[in-house]
């Protein structure tokens, strides 16, 4: 179905008066198809069609689906008149989505393509007048769920939905005043020899008030995309980072932090010089800080983009590529950008231990990375399996919940002496020390 006869379907259904309400849902698709470097592509509408065939699988017959894009499809489910149905729905949909996909090129050798998918859905909490108000909140939620922990997020629509949006944008601009925000760290621990001298910083907000909606990390950072507070999020992270090093090296503490940057900040020529003046007075080096950028970010202006890398590599800062292999992955990027290390992403990392083609993946993904100079960095690990495997297939840090949740910058100290301690002690037992 074209998306103006989706769009017309909604309308019907909220005019019909029957008490049916639609809701609906926008599926992101990160294909690994646009990493296939090293032989020729895949048919793109060929996989598009096996997706398809997977959607109607799970669809009721009264459900109707629109494609967007080769890499976006909406789905409309005739009658959701809660949230735990859409969300039913939605994970329904990931689970039948995800996975890998088998072929053929045109010369005939065999590929297999994984297959993530972020999932945003909005239901109809009260009457609507129009299908915008549907289609609004679920772009909303979608763009919410790209940086959601099971990246899905559903919101309702209501014809209110702008008023609830600048309420919240009230809240974020007034937590950034009063200094609510936190940066938590999460632990990259370098392998073999389980030290860790890297962690990510995350942005937190804590203490948020009882009697008003939860703002998760994800939700906070879309919305200072959308509302222009990002540059002010940004800035907050740098220093809070930046302070944060200060105080552990004055306790003999040497880190690395790792920053997430958006891509509106790569778009910002004055970034560089605020890093360089930033780091000037908090005392640190700039070699302490590492920036994050994912492969979305980068294609949307090449051209710019390598110009700011440099200057962020010219001052002593690293650079990351995060989320590998998931969006726009291509080898020519590791020729052309200055990058130091690849971020494998969880969706590779996740079944690892019992799906063959991640193993293939993550191994290939690790042996490019070192071809390139680079290092490989696995994200998202949760068990003893994973992290025995990662290192037997030659991955250079690990980051997880198996060696640590994010932590307030306080409590890090103490992690670090106690985890370190024991690293040392396991080195020296292999001879590795």
């Amino acid at each position: 179905m074209r998306v103006e006869l989706l769009e017309r379907h909604v309308f019907e259904r909220l005019k019909s008066g029957d008490g049916r309400r639609p809701a609906l849902l926008s599926l992101g698709l990160a294909r690994g198809d646009r990493m296939r470097a090293l032989t020729r592509r895949p048919d793109t509408m060929g996989l598009l069609a096996l997706l398809l065939d997977r959607i109607e699988d799970t669809l009721r017959t009264e459900d109707r689906y629109a494609v967007v894009s080769v890499d976006e499809i909406w789905v409309v489910l005739d009658d959701a008149p809660g949230e735990s149905i859409v969300r039913l729905a939605a994970s329904a949909l990931r689970s039948a989505i995800e996975g890998f996909y088998p072929g053929r090129h045109d010369d005939g050798t065999e590929w297999s393509v994984p297959v993530r998918v972020s999932i945003g859905g909005a239901w109809i909490d009260r009457p609507l007048r129009a299908p915008s108000d549907l289609i609004l909140s679920a772009g909303r939620a979608f763009a919410e769920a790209r940086g959601a922990e099971d990246r899905i997020v559903i919101l309702p629509a209501s014809e209110d939905q702008h008023h609830s949006r600048a309420r919240l944008e009230s809240r974020v601009r007034a937590a950034l005043a009063g200094n609510e925000l936190e940066l938590w760290y999460q632990p990259q621990v370098q392998m073999p020899g389980r030290h860790c001298g890297a962690v990510e910083g995350l942005i937190r907000w804590p203490n948020q008030a009882p009697d008003q909606p939860n703002v998760n990390p994800a939700m906070l950072v879309a919305v200072c995309e959308e509302t222009g507070l990002i540059g002010e999020l940004t800035r907050f992270n740098l220093n809070t980072a930046l302070r944060n090093l200060m105080t552990w090296q004055s306790l003999g503490i040497e880190l690395q932090v790792s920053l997430n940057l958006s891509a509106r900040t790569l778009e910002d020529a004055n970034f560089p010089t605020m890093v360089s003046q930033a780091c000037e007075t908090w005392g640190v080096d700039a070699k302490a800080l590492l920036f994050e950028l994912t492969e979305s970010s980068i294609a949307r202006n090449e051209k710019t983009s390598i110009e700011f890398m440099h200057q962020l590599r010219a001052l002593g800062c690293e650079l990351a590529i995060d989320d590998f292999g998931t969006g726009y992955s291509s080898f020519a990027y590791l020729r052309s950008f200055p990058v130091n290390e690849l971020k494998i992403d969880r969706a590779f990392i996740r079944e690892v231990t019992q799906q063959v083609g991640d193993r293939r993946i993550v191994k290939a993904l690790i042996e490019v990375a070192h071809a390139f100079g680079l290092r490989a960095l696995a994200e998202g690990v949760e068990d003893a399996d994973t992290v025995t495997l990662l290192g037997t297939l030659g991955i250079d840090a690990i980051q997880g919940w198996y060696f640590a949740k994010a932590m307030p910058a306080s409590e890090l100290p103490t992690w670090l002496a106690r985890f370190n301690a024991q690293g040392q002690r396991v080195a020296e037992t292999l001879g590795t020390a």
